[in-house]
């Protein structure tokens, strides 16, 4: 199982744009800082620092801390996002498990990694969406386009062998989100506790949808 690191994504992403070495380096800090201290107590000169450059050059190019943060979730949503859905397709498809109940024990496995391996970045778009709801709709857009698409065909195959109930595939996803933001959110607010065992957490929560979405006899 590929564990897809959020900040790599992005850096990837940063090095493919048009922006300068110092631009890269004034999103990449802030990033950081965001993640670690939150957006609202991280300074302008603390990103100058960290980024070698002067406060005068952020300013230049971002305009206000705003403007940083509107460089930093543009190409998060617009390529980041869909690259790492991209990626855990392909895990998903080269897995080749037949059983709803072995897909979903490995998808929320994968995914409660992803989670919290990258729990810092993850904040940001946490902090964000507090104080921009509308992201909320970006989102459900892109996950609306995944649920109809590939994701999508699983769960018909799925319904079609008399595996899950036939719902709508997005109700379906409603109930599977929701069970894995139950096990994922408290780690991410409260930190990640130690002894918290991903794969029983996972085989917990499969076993849970698996009889939850079970089709009634």
């Amino acid at each position: 199982m590929q564990v897809n690191n959020v900040e790599e994504l992005f850096e990837k992403t940063l090095q493919e744009s048009e922006l300068t070495q110092k631009q890269q380096a004034v999103l990449s800090v802030s990033l950081n800082l965001f993640a670690e201290q939150g957006f609202d107590r991280t300074s302008t000169s603390e990103i100058a620092k960290g980024a070698g450059v002067s406060e005068g050059t952020v300013f230049k190019q971002f305009k206000t801390k705003d403007g940083i943060l509107k460089a930093l979730m543009d190409p998060m949503l617009d390529q980041v996002v869909p690259m790492a859905a991209a990626e855990f397709l392909t895990e998903i498809k080269t897995s080749q498990i037949q059983d709803f109940e072995g897909f979903i024990t490995y998808a929320i496995q994968d995914r409660m990694t992803f989670a919290l391996a990258n729990q810092k970045l993850l904040k940001v778009f946490a902090q964000e969406i507090v104080r921009k709801p509308e992201i909320i709709q970006n989102l459900s857009g892109k996950l609306q386009l995944l649920i109809e698409g590939k994701v999508g065909e699983y769960f018909s195959y799925f319904q079609q062998t008399g595996q899950i109930v036939d719902w709508p595939v997005a109700r379906i996803a409603r109930y599977i989100i929701g069970t894995l933001a139950s096990y994922v959110v408290p780690q991410m607010l409260l930190g990640v506790d130690k002894n918290f065992d991903i794969e029983q957490a996972s085989r917990d929560a499969a076993h849970f949808l698996a009889r939850g979405l079970a089709p009634e006899k």
